[in-house]
C-alpha cells in the first residue's frame, strides 16, 4: 500500500473509531436525589395556635430531647450507604435558639455528611415563618444541599431561586396572625454537561385545598422550561387524598419514581417524641417527582422500619426519607455529534478512493 493509501486507510479507521465512540459516550448518567424532613422535634401545632413562653419552653425542651445532632448522624449514614446523593431536598431544616444553645438543622446534617466523607454546600435556602418571645426563637427552612463538585466531577450548580407560595395558610393565634410562609427552593444544575432543574418544597400541612394551589405555583414556574426535571418533598397528602395535590402533579407529566419502582412504604409519622420502638408510619406523604429524564433506575426509603438505638430518640425523624435516582442523556462534548448517516457516507467515499488508487 502507497503512502496515499495508507493515508485513506488512516482516516478511514479514526472516522469509524469516532463513530465508535460516540455511541459508546451516549449511555445515561446517573443521577441520584434523596428527600429528608427533618423534623423540628416537637408537636408544633401548640406553638403555631398560640406562640408564648410556656409553649415555646415545652417545645424547646422537646427539640433539645430529641438531639438532632445524633439524628443527623443517622441521615448522614443512610445517605453514605446510598453512594451520597448530588442534592438532598430538606423540609423543617430549622434555626432554633434557646437558653445557651443555638441549633442549624441544615449546617449540623452538613457536618454529619462530611464526617461520613461527604462534602455538602448549601445550594438554596428558603425562609418560612418565624416565631419568638424572648430567649427562644424559631425560623423554618426549606434548604438544598449540593454535592459538593470535589466530590463529583462534572456536577455544578448554575443557579437557585426560592419562592414563598402566594397561596399560604395564616394561623390565628392570640399575639396575632401567623402566616405559615411555606414556599420552595428551584437549583438550576448540571451534570455531564447536562442541565436540569430540582425543586424541594413544603406544602401546606392543614391538608386544605392550598395544596394543591400550592402545587399549582410550582408547576407555572416549571413550565417555562423545557429541562429534566424533579420535585421532591414533604406533600403531606396521600396519592388518593384531597384535594388531589397528587393527581395534580402526575397530570402535568410527573412520574411518581417510588410508585414506578415499588418503594410505596409510608413515610409519615413516629411519635412526637421519636420513642416509639415500632414505626407508626402511615401515610405517604414524601415524593420524587421526575419528569423529562431518560429512565428511572431505583428509589428506596430510608429511616422507615427500624431504630437506629435503643434511646430516645429511636428514629432520625419523623419521616422517612427517600432516595430515588434516575438518568440523564449524556451530552457528547462540545462539538455536534456528526450523523450516523454522514460518517457511513464519509467511509463509503473512503473505501472508494482506496479501491480506485488501488487500480492506479
Amino acid at each position: 500500500m502507497n503512502t496515499g493509501n495508507r493515508f485513506h486507510a488512516g482516516v478511514l479507521a479514526v472516522s469509524l473509531c469516532l463513530w465508535v465512540g460516540s455511541q459508546a459516550n451516549a449511555a445515561p448518567v446517573n443521577v441520584e436525589v434523596m428527600t429528608q424532613n427533618l423534623y423540628v422535634g416537637a408537636d408544633a401545632t401548640p406553638v403555631l395556635e398560640n406562640p408564648n413562653s410556656a409553649t415555646i419552653a415545652a417545645a424547646f425542651q422537646s427539640v433539645v430531647a430529641n438531639n438532632f445532632p445524633a439524628r443527623a448522624a443517622a441521615i448522614a449514614a443512610e445517605a453514605a450507604n446510598a453512594g451520597g446523593p448530588l442534592l438532598i431536598g430538606l423540609q423543617e431544616a430549622d434555626i432554633i435558639s434557646g437558653p445557651g444553645v443555638t441549633l442549624d438543622y441544615a449546617q449540623i446534617l452538613i457536618n454529619a455528611l462530611a464526617a461520613q466523607g461527604l462534602h455538602y454546600t448549601e445550594a438554596g435556602v428558603h425562609t418560612g415563618f418565624q416565631v419568638g418571645v424572648p430567649g427562644f426563637s424559631l425560623t423554618d427552612q426549606e434548604v438544598v444541599l449540593a454535592r459538593s463538585p470535589t466530590d463529583v466531577p462534572g456536577f455544578t450548580i448554575t443557579g437557585s431561586e426560592a419562592h414563598t407560595f402566594a397561596n399560604n395558610v395564616t394561623f390565628q393565634t392570640p399575639l396575632g396572625p401567623l402566616p405559615l410562609q411555606r414556599g420552595y427552593v428551584l437549583v438550576d444544575a448540571s451534570l455531564d454537561g447536562v442541565p436540569f432543574q430540582f425543586v424541594s418544597t413544603h406544602l401546606d400541612e392543614t391538608h386544605s385545598s392550598t395544596q394543591a394551589l400550592q402545587a399549582g405555583e410550582i408547576l407555572s414556574q416549571l413550565n417555562t422550561s423545557n429541562e429534566p426535571q424533579l420535585v421532591v418533598g414533604d406533600f403531606n397528602t396521600n396519592p388518593t387524598q384531597f384535594p388531589f395535590t397528587y393527581a395534580e402533579m402526575v397530570s402535568a407529566g410527573f412520574t411518581d419514581t417510588a410508585a414506578a419502582l415499588g418503594a410505596t412504604g409510608p413515610t409519615c409519622c413516629q411519635s412526637p417524641d421519636l420513642d416509639n420502638p415500632i414505626s407508626q408510619l402511615t401515610n405517604r406523604y414524601d415524593y420524587v417527582f421526575e419528569r423529562g429524564f431518560s429512565s428511572l433506575h431505583e428509589a428506596l426509603l430510608v429511616g422507615n422500619t427500624t431504630p437506629f438505638e435503643d434511646v430516645r430518640p429511636l428514629w432520625p425523624s419523623d419521616h422517612a426519607g427517600l432516595i430515588a435516582t434516575v438518568d440523564l442523556s449524556a451530552v457528547i462534548g462540545t462539538v455536534p455529534e456528526p450523523s450516523t448517516a454522514v460518517l457511513v457516507a464519509s467511509a463509503i467515499f473512503l473505501l472508494g478512493t482506496l479501491r480506485l488508487r488501488a487500480r492506479m
